[in-house]
């Protein structure tokens, strides 16, 4: 079944072979073009979850994946709109601060209206030209926009994804684990729960049962979970691991 809304595909596909799909683009396939809405839910029968994402840097096999720290930079801007009445599904802003966005660089991220509390998600992005850029969102905004009104943006979680970085205590956001290589540029599924199979780093074996993080030594290698550290878990091993070998756990970060 495929559930199609202005916002999202949501795709149930029982069994789940993972070899070429009738929708598009099967789990273990690569696309240079986007088959499906960024942050599209693929679930399966055996509850693995994935989401379509798209990388903005290669990632290799089995590794666990964060958001590109470009993805996450917010734009406050104040005075800088073109007056949009309610209903539009059109805002333009004028700032230096976009002058670099590129084309769909926010598309799936949001559009929060910092004056009134309101949030749109963002279908599409111009890329800026004269510092000028043009979003367009799922629905209809509810509030007329003022020029003077103030907003942020911010990109979502699976538009621009890289292999998760490690230093100075700093934790990535991890998003998922990709069961594929990924080449820089393209779209994948990347799974967010379920048994997942991620690459152990190079410090401790793990066993079945224990807690597990990204690792604090290794780019986009899992860990036990450190004593007394507030890094999040990310999930439970289910097997055991060397060191520098791959774990199956249950990844549950995300549905």
């Amino acid at each position: 079944m495929i559930q199609n809304d202005a916002h999202d595909y949501t795709i149930n596909r029982i069994g789940g072979t993972g070899k070429g799909s009738k929708n598009g683009q099967g789990l273990y396939q690569e696309s240079s073009t986007p088959k499906f809405a960024i942050g599209a839910k693929l679930e399966l029968g055996d509850n693995r979850v994935f989401r379509y994402s798209y990388a903005s840097a290669a990632i290799t096999v089995g590794k666990v994946v964060s958001t590109d720290s470009a993805q996450l930079i917010v734009a406050d801007v104040n005075g800088v709109f073109v007056a949009a009445a309610a209903g539009s599904t059109e805002i333009s802003v004028t700032d230096a601060t976009l002058s670099s966005v590129a084309l769909n660089h926010y598309a799936g991220g949001y559009f929060g209206n910092i004056t009134n509390g309101e949030q749109y998600r963002i279908k599409s992005n111009t890329a800026a030209s004269s510092n000028l850029v043009k979003f367009t969102l799922y629905d209809g905004i509810a509030t007329a926009v003022a020029a003077t009104d103030d907003y942020m943006l911010y990109g979502g979680p699976y538009n621009g994804v890289i292999t998760a970085t490690v230093g100075s205590g700093a934790y990535d956001r991890v998003v998922g684990v990709n069961p594929i290589a990924v080449t820089s540029g393209y779209y994948f599924w990347l799974q967010t729960a379920g048994i997942a199979f991620a690459l152990n780093d190079a410090a401790d074996a793990v066993v079945l049962g224990d807690p597990l993080m990204l690792s604090d030594s290794t780019a986009g290698t899992v860990q036990i979970k450190d004593a007394g550290v507030d890094t999040p878990v990310i999930g439970q091993a289910v097997g055991a691991a060397a060191v520098s070998k791959h774990v199956p756990f249950m990844l549950n970060i995300g549905g």
